[in-house]
């Protein structure tokens, strides 16, 4: 899925995840920044989910095995 302008997801940031939101997306580049009034989140399930919250998306836990 490409992403779009606006969109947010997570990565790793030191021992935690931080949030980013996306500003420019091209055929072969994309930047981003930080969303600033977002936490550095320490699970990357709470990452994950705030991400969900943020683009809009149903959220489903992951499966553990």
């Amino acid at each position: 899925m490409k992403p779009k302008v606006g969109q947010c997801y997570y990565a790793p940031h030191g021992r935690g995840y931080r949030i980013y939101r996306y500003d420019y997306v091209g055929e072969t580049v994309s930047t981003a920044a930080p969303v600033s009034d977002e936490p550095i989140y320490w699970d990357k399930e709470e990452a994950r989910k705030r991400v969900y919250e943020l683009n809009g998306w149903r959220y489903k836990p992951c499966k553990t095995n």
